[in-house]
C-alpha cells in the first residue's frame, strides 16, 4: 500500500540551522545528510524510520508563500503544553486563534525559524481509529 515517505520544508539559505532547530526542539535524528548537495538538505525522523521531514536550502529567488490556510507540517507529540512552553522559552510565538484542546486532540500552531507553519498535536486515539 502506498505511504507518504517524507514532507519537505524550505530553510532560508543554509539548512543547517533549521535542521539543528528540529533536532533540538523535537529530538529528531538525521537520517540522511545531503548538506553538500545542490540544493543542500537533510532528512530527519523522530523514530529513525517511517515518514521523514526533509529540510532543503531555499534556492535564491524562491519565495515562501503565505502558508496560513494552505499547508503545514503536523508533529505528533506526547505533551503539547510542555513542547509549547519550551518553544516559547526559545522565543517562538504561537498563533492565538488556532489552539484546540478537546476530547479528540490538543493542538497549536507556530512558525519555525524559516517561517514554515508547524502544528504540534497530541491525539488520545490515532487518526482514523
Amino acid at each position: 500500500m502506498p505511504q507518504i515517505e517524507h514532507v519537505a520544508l524550505y530553510a532560508d539559505g543554509d539548512p543547517t540551522s533549521l535542521k539543528d532547530f528540529y533536532v533540538e526542539a523535537f529530538g529528531f535524528k538525521v537520517l540522511v545528510d545531503n548538506h553538500q548537495a545542490t540544493p543542500p538538505g537533510y532528512f530527519l525522523s523522530g523514530d529513525g524510520g517511517g515518514m521523514a521531514l526533509e529540510i532543503i536550502g531555499r534556492p535564491s529567488g524562491t519565495s515562501n508563500s503565505d502558508q496560513r490556510y494552505i499547508c503545514h507540517v503536523a508533529i505528533l507529540v506526547d505533551d503539547v503544553a510542555a513542547i509549547r512552553a519550551d518553544l516559547e522559552a526559545k522565543g517562538l510565538t504561537f498563533e492565538p486563534d488556532t489552539a484546540v484542546d478537546n476530547e479528540s486532540m490538543t493542538t497549536c500552531f507556530f512558525r519555525d525559524p524559516a517561517e514554515n507553519r508547524i502544528q504540534i498535536v497530541h491525539r488520545p486515539r490515532p487518526l482514523g481509529s
